[in-house]
């Protein structure tokens, strides 16, 4: 790269491109207003213009860039043409829009009237949907990157801080991707964003557009402190109408299961006769079986789990605590986690004659660890049949007593059904106990009917079982509990329910297989196979969690949207199937690629 970073107006490039004004910059790339002589038409050229130690990097990430975006066309994203070099500098040629960007405009003229904002909205979140459908992340959605040209019709620009269509990152390693102002509080985190954090994203952008303003954050470097209800721009501006005060602040919920599962779902509420679209999701925190309480964070409650459960099922007991503060602290945690169970089974509990759960095998370390979390110390037992069952040692000793003392009375007193049924009530006791330590003091009862089918529902439980803490957990969770609260065709809700299981588990798998890559990533990188095997996990998670959050847009849409349910629910649902059983198998085969690159 040359010392200078600028362009000097009248400089062409591949003898084609005339440079004329500079017209915007970003981090690693300064924006050129240009004519096409070979065309003789305006366009807009991004020089790449990184630091010298990231420059190789920054321009493979151009190139990638575009090879991504060209996919995409549509009316509210800004078309790329080209990506080249000439000499030491990497361009891209990118459509010219005549209008300023949304921070210029507002910072030039005020914040937009609520119909405009709602327009751009609509705008951008099409603009999104279109690119999630091709597993394209923006990840810096902002107001600088929304161009409003001629026609009052917003644009999309500037995808150069994606990780796009499945390639490599090539930002900094752990480096953040997006401009924190509007980065959703689980990427802040750590995590790996979605849909989802567009949606933030989007509604943080026409928080700023009605307000002038971001929401009030808790540090000067820092993002909007977030809310669990959302921003609302109503609070400072009164003629903000509810539908859009209620759609931005459902977009910029804290929680992402809290937030619209798809763009075009956000583009929907972003209209006055919105109605439905703005339903809130069911209650979380229930069994999204029949929708009894379920703290556990398991998906499902123990009555559904022993329901689907099997033969390798298993019983969670609690480790004795016989006395004093610990003890204490067990109970009082009992009652504040498990207030549906009596303070009698909370001390059978705590002095395990009894097991507080029966699970699946495959869920019992994640149960175990979550109550050692909450300072509930415990552990698991495999489910004996009932002859092999321990039976507490007080009680063998009560059934002995008693059978030697009412035989011992029979025989003295000469009583002889004394003799004769004493041992019977010993029998008695020891079966009443043996079925009590099998059988959990944390039962609760069903909340509601399940609207999936017996096949599907065990599916779900296994599933939820087997599944690590993580996305495919979650956000299979937030499907099957919309679909719990829907009445549309079970069959129909089932094969889609059973089709998520799958995806769910193929996405669990390369998110396990990422994860081993990175560790490894110097080695495996050192190849142009093991750079594409690495792209390919890329972008078959980031299209399977995309084919979830579809599924589930489409399950919440027959829920609550009058419109859809006068239609043909059951297509709608066959489709979302289709979509989750073809991706799945496409992403299974990139998950085995990248397994046989970590064995070698």
């Amino acid at each position: 790269m040359p010392d200078s970073t600028y362009l000097n107006a009248g400089t062409v490039l591949l003898d084609r491109y005339e440079i004329g004004p500079e017209i915007g910059r970003g981090g690693y790339s300064v924006v050129y207003r240009a004519r096409d002589r070979r065309v003789g038409a305006e366009v807009a050229i991004k020089l790449l213009v990184p630091p010298p130690a990231a420059a190789r990097v920054a321009r493979e990430r151009l190139r990638r860039e575009v090879q991504a975006v060209r996919q995409l066309s549509h009316p509210s994203i800004v078309t790329v043409f080209d990506v080249a070099d000439d000499g030491p500098w990497s361009f891209v040629v990118m459509e010219y829009v005549d209008g300023p960007d949304l921070a210029i405009r507002v910072r030039d003229r005020g914040p937009l009237d609520p119909d405009g904002v709602a327009r751009v909205g609509r705008d951008i979140a099409a603009a999104l949907d279109a690119a999630h459908r091709h597993g394209i992340m923006h990840r810096d959605v902002k107001p600088q990157n929304i161009l409003l040209g001629p026609g009052a019709q917003a644009r999309l620009t500037d995808f150069g801080s994606a990780r796009l269509s499945g390639q490599v990152t090539l930002t900094q390693t752990g480096g953040l991707v997006g401009t924190v102002d509007y980065t959703a509080p689980e990427v802040l985190a750590g995590a790996r964003g979605d849909a989802r954090a567009e949606a933030y994203a989007l509604g943080l952008t026409l928080y700023f557009a009605l307000t002038g303003s971001l929401p009030p954050r808790s540090a000067p470097r820092a993002g909007p402190t977030p809310e669990s209800g959302g921003h609302r721009p109503g609070a400072r501006r009164a003629d903000v109408p509810d539908w859009l005060d209620a759609a931005i602040a459902r977009a910029t919920a804290a929680d992402p299961d809290d937030r619209f599962p798809s763009l075009s779902m956000f583009g929907a509420a972003l209209a006055p006769d919105a109605g439905d679209a703005l339903a809130p999701p069911p209650a979380r925190f229930t069994c999204v079986v029949c929708r009894a309480t379920e703290p556990f964070g398991l998906g499902v409650c123990p009555r559904c789990a022993r329901r689907a459960g099997g033969d390798d099922d298993v019983l969670v007991f609690l480790e004795q605590t016989t006395s004093g503060s610990p003890r204490r602290a067990v109970l009082e945690a009992l009652a504040d986690r498990l207030p549906g169970a009596s303070p009698t089974g909370h001390q059978a509990a705590a002095d395990g004659h009894r097991p507080l759960l029966r699970i699946p095998a495959a869920a019992g370390g994640r149960v175990v660890e979550l109550l050692a979390g909450q300072g509930i110390p415990a552990r698991t037992e495999s489910l004996a049949p009932l002859w092999r069952t321990d039976v507490p040692a007080s009680i063998t000793t009560l059934a002995g007593a008693v059978t030697v003392g009412g035989m011992a009375a029979g025989v003295v007193g000469a009583t002889p059904i004394l003799f004769a049924t004493t041992p019977l009530v010993a029998i008695a006791l020891v079966s009443v106990a043996t079925l009590g330590r099998r059988t959990p003091v944390w039962n609760p009862p069903p909340a509601g009917r399940s609207a999936l089918p017996p096949d599907s529902e065990r599916d779900v439980v296994r599933t939820l079982a087997e599944l690590p803490a993580g996305p495919a957990r979650s956000l299979l969770i937030d499907l099957v509990r919309r679909a719990s609260a829907t009445t549309s065709d079970s069959e129909s809700l089932g094969a889609l329910v059973r089709s998520a299981c799958a995806a769910a588990r193929e996405l669990a798998a390369l998110e396990h297989h990422l994860e081993a890559f990175e560790a490894e990533a110097d080695r495996l990188t050192a190849t142009a196979g093991g750079i594409d095997a690495l792209a390919r996990c890329e972008h078959g998670r980031d299209l399977l969690v995309q084919r979830l959050l579809e599924a589930t847009a489409t399950v919440s849409r027959l829920s609550g949207d009058a419109a859809l349910r006068v239609g043909a629910p059951e297509a709608a649902l066959a489709v979302a199937a289709r979509d989750l059983d073809d991706e799945g198998r496409i992403q299974a085969e990139a998950a085995r690629e990248v397994a046989e690159l970590l064995r070698d």
